[in-house]
């Protein structure tokens, strides 16, 4: 039997920055050092460096080389990465363009799930279901995303959960983690007011009028010098650091140094920052959107959070007063990664699936 030919579509490819780009490097990377059998797998990207609306004059070359692509390799799938917004043209674009060369699709939700425009039938309502439903696999990251697929029509026969998957860059950690004095807060993603900096801000500074024993570092790129003023404003000079985007070793080396990882965004799938957290057996605060419960279990390995400043902080505050309970769900966070969120079991997952979709296709 001859390999699955797999091309595999990212925004930027393995080499890209944002989360999706780095667990696909996680993946091939993966793939390459443990030689697995029987795919021969390939990345397009799926948009080019502009940013805005500006994707628009870049995307007919974008897909003019994903066409070559297609035509040089004829894979037999085509795998691709979606989420919402300006994604969902591009990707429907895409989809199309794979099945007029006669692959099979596949389709892996990454973003914000928009099943009350799907219900109004506005017109990303109309193309996020119809790259749903047109799809030979549809890929979720969690039960929740996966339920919400089958009410808007895909049958569930034809929808895969797989989790996200990170390789265990802490297999050396001891934990609990040794009380250094002050509890080491860790925020881990894109500067936006979706990943909850607007709320985040106050949260500490309300941390701070009850306890000074703790530090937070904001690491991710964005608005930086507009959240840096921010804190400031809030009294929070030398007790925020902001970092700017950073290599994705010192990001994982701010991990492992990591007690809290915190996260109060509107909307998430499954996010990357997360699992690392409990990778590398830090507490987990984070709100209750998309997938994010099968990350972080309420008093378990964390807490769950509403939006709010005054959740955040008392969430943050009562592990920094109770270091016994923050050592268990340290240990427990990291229990939690090596069942559920290791790469090898992301792999196997997406082996498996490549394989069956191509068996169904094939006479």
């Amino acid at each position: 039997m001859p390999p699955v030919r797999v091309l595999c579509v990212t925004p930027f490819g393995p080499a890209g920055k944002g989360g999706i780009d780095r667990l696909y490097n996680y993946f091939r990377e993966f793939m390459e050092k443990n030689r697995v059998a029987g795919i021969d797998l390939h990345f397009a990207r799926s948009r080019g460096d502009a940013s805005g609306n500006w994707w628009i004059a870049s995307f007919p070359l974008i897909l003019a080389t994903i066409g070559l692509e297609l035509a040089r390799f004829r894979p037999d799938i085509v795998h691709i990465n979606f989420a919402t917004g300006g994604s969902l043209p591009r990707k429907y674009a895409i989809l199309k363009l794979a099945r007029a060369f006669g692959a099979r699709t596949i389709v892996h939700f990454h973003g914000q799930f928009i099943e009350d425009q799907v219900t109004a039938r506005t017109i990303p309502g109309r193309l996020f279901a119809s790259i749903a439903r047109q799809a030979d696999c549809v890929v979720a990251l969690g039960k929740v995303h996966a339920d919400a697929f089958e009410r808007i029509g895909v049958p569930r026969e034809r929808i895969m959960i797989v989790p996200n998957g990170i390789p265990d860059f802490a297999a050396d950690l001891v934990l609990p983690k040794p009380d250094a004095g002050a509890l080491a807060i860790l925020f881990s993603g894109l500067l936006t007011e979706n990943k909850g900096m607007h709320v985040l801000i106050p949260a500490l500074a309300r941390l701070r009028q009850t306890t000074d024993t703790w530090h937070c570092t904001v690491a991710g790129n964005g608005d930086v010098q507009h959240f840096t003023q921010m804190a400031r404003e809030a009294g929070l000079d030398g007790k925020m650091t902001f970092t700017g985007w950073i290599e994705a070793n010192d990001m994982l080396a701010l991990m492992r140094e990591a007690d809290v990882v915190v996260l109060p965004s509107r909307t998430e799938a499954l996010p990357l920052s997360l699992i690392e957290g409990a990778c590398a057996g830090a507490a987990l605060v984070a709100t209750d959107v998309g997938n994010v419960r099968d990350i972080v279990h309420e008093g378990t390995n964390g807490i769950l959070v509403a939006r709010n400043p005054e959740a955040i902080a008392s969430a943050l505050l009562k592990l920094a007063a109770d270091r016994p309970e923050l050592q268990d769900m340290q240990i427990a966070s990291r229990q939690i990664y090596l069942q559920h969120f290791t790469i090898s079991a992301f792999a196997e997952r997406l082996r498996d699936i490549y394989t069956r979709v191509a068996r169904d296709s094939r006479p």
